[in-house]
């Protein structure tokens, strides 16, 4: 089965699912056409196995351009007259868009899904007209056909209040033998860390607030595990901000770490939280759509609204190691049950194959 991922930002969590993706399933053929964007390293293409192939998408640009939309639009309807897919599978919402759109004009809407990997219209960072530009755009990709796929429940209930028809499967991660967390002296720092791209999205000022919070507190240091355009944010003495890791270095980090906190305006589901679990990290996590899925109260973690309350429970964790532990313990448990890569590509195998018999 020949299998054509199209994505814009080849970058980040999509960079990371599509990677996985294609390694766990060999028996596809993969073809990837992707727009370039700053921080995709050089020969990223030795990360992936012999069953993908790439092509680069010239015009793709993340934010709307005509101009740049339409040769975009006319590169990807060459390869579509050019070329043969079972499936078309697009990723993140300008990819789902022009993807659903060339599709539709070559009369191959069954063979689509759109995974949305949050969709357009959860941002916080943009004016209310730009918000309903975006919904008006996904509403019009819709209509084209295909099926839409959100990464969680909560983003696939925010998609459907719009009145867009969505389904969704669970983003996962690659469960590998249980981490052996690092033994801590009694004397060694409580570190509270999380892992993205320094973004608006990820509210690196509410991180920043926090932290302050604890300055005096010399047994407490914050980690920004990544790197980004808002590093100026992240000004608090207490943060220690590591710059780009690979995998392996971001789970050499994840093991010392004590708590994982998330400050993000949003989320589709967070791939860098499902890590977190998978090292026994207890959750704290800002209230918002993505996040509300990975968090049982008090179970594995807390939700918070505002910076008060992620204080509070920070100085609560503080007190109780055993509750830390334990809440770690589960987030692993919890992450087993509901976030094993797995039981994704299962679901996604499925799909793959009721389109490819269309």
């Amino acid at each position: 089965m020949k299998i054509l991922h199209v994505v814009e930002s080849f970058f980040g969590g999509v960079y990371d699912f599509i990677k996985d993706f294609t390694e766990i399933t060999p028996e596809y053929q993969h073809t990837i056409i992707y727009g370039k964007r700053d921080g995709l390293k050089e020969k990223f293409e030795n990360d992936f196995k012999e069953n993908v192939d790439f092509i680069l998408w010239k015009n793709a640009k993340r934010e709307i351009s005509l101009k740049n939309d339409f040769l975009a639009l006319k590169e990807l309807l060459n390869l579509l007259k050019k070329e043969k897919f079972d499936v078309i599978h697009l990723h993140s919402s300008k990819a789902g868009f022009l993807g659903r759109v060339v599709a539709r004009v070559c009369n191959h809407q069954n063979k689509v899904i759109y995974t949305t990997h949050g969709i357009s219209f959860l941002r916080k960072d943009i004016s209310n007209r730009k918000l309903q530009l975006y919904i008006f755009l996904e509403k019009i990709g819709s209509l084209c056909g295909g099926k839409t796929i959100a990464c969680s429940k909560s983003e696939a209930e925010y998609i459907q209040s719009k009145r867009i028809k969505c389904s969704y499967i669970n983003n996962g991660i690659k469960l590998e033998k249980q981490k052996i967390k690092v033994l801590k002296k009694e004397n060694e720092k409580l570190k509270i860390a999380t892992v993205g791209r320094i973004t608006i999205q990820k509210n690196p000022e509410l991180f920043n607030k926090i932290a302050e919070n604890f300055i005096k507190n010399k047994n407490i240091e914050f980690i920004w595990i990544g790197d980004g355009e808002l590093k100026e944010q992240l000004d608090s003495k207490n943060i220690k901000i590591t710059g780009w890791l690979d995998q392996k270095k971001i789970h050499q980090q994840l093991i010392k770490v004590d708590v994982y906190l998330s400050t993000a305006s949003w989320e589709g589901l967070s791939l860098a939280v499902l890590q977190a679990m998978e090292n026994n990290l207890p959750l704290l996590l800002s209230d918002c759509v993505g996040n509300i899925d990975l968090v049982a109260e008090d179970y594995n973690g807390f939700l918070f609204k505002t910076k008060k309350e992620a204080i509070k429970k920070i100085e609560f964790l503080i007190k109780d190691k055993e509750k830390i532990k334990k809440l770690g313990e589960n987030s692993y448990l919890l992450l087993k049950k509901e976030f094993d890569i797995q039981g994704m590509i299962k679901k996604y195998k499925t799909l793959y194959k009721q389109l490819g018999e269309k």
